[in-house]
């Protein structure tokens, strides 16, 4: 299941950091909370440099959370088969690229039954 435990955050720029599990702090597009506050949920990867590990993070309209960890290559291959449409924020040198879920149940379901696997 999906958990609903808000997840502290703070903005600089146009970006939302965000602390990982393993103590480091990941970036994204402030973007992704406007689309949440839209009632849009995405999803998108990351990785922590310092630790290596590699995470799938959803937002909501209150929140963002990381979900699953795991290498960069089982990460990345879990992202490329989520079914969802994909699309890209390009800003200065960086281009950011996330899916966006039909709607909280998908995505509560997808990510669900991917656990049970």
């Amino acid at each position: 299941m999906v958990t609903e435990d808000l997840t502290p955050f703070s903005l600089v720029k146009d970006l939302i950091v965000l602390p990982t599990p393993c103590n480091d702090v990941i970036y994204h597009p402030a973007n992704l909370a406007t689309l949440g506050i839209q009632g849009k949920y995405s999803v998108f990867q990351t990785l922590s440099r310092k630790s290596g590990l590699a995470y799938i993070a959803i937002t909501q309209p209150d929140t963002a959370e990381f979900i699953l960890a795991g290498s960069r290559n089982s990460m990345n291959k879990l992202y490329q088969s989520i079914p969802w449409p994909e699309y890209e924020i390009t800003n200065e040198n960086h281009t950011f690229y996330y899916k966006t879920a039909p709607s909280f149940q998908a995505l509560e379901d997808y990510f669900n039954n991917l656990k049970k696997k």
